[in-house]
């Protein structure tokens, strides 16, 4: 049985695709509780004087979160087991 060469780069571009596609949920679920008014969260960023600020803040700790549970939801669900 011939075995195909083996790809440094696969599991590395695999993490990387699986963070950004994390990272780009996040910020929309962001975008959606700022749009949305959840909680009074919108109305609470854009009365700030340090706005600007405040969203980066956001959108890091969002951009963070959810990027790791996109690399996890990768390794568990979509990572193809070899037996």
């Amino acid at each position: 049985m011939t075995r195909e060469p083996h790809d440094p780069t696969k599991l590395i571009r695999f993490v990387a695709r699986q963070t950004l596609t994390g990272v780009i949920a996040g910020w929309t679920v962001l975008l959606g509780l700022l749009w949305m008014d959840i909680g009074g969260l919108g109305t609470r960023v854009a009365a700030s004087p340090d706005r600007e600020l405040v969203t980066f803040m956001l959108a890091g700790a969002f951009g963070v979160t959810f990027g790791f549970v996109g690399i996890l939801w990768g390794v568990m669900v979509l990572l193809p087991h070899e037996d």
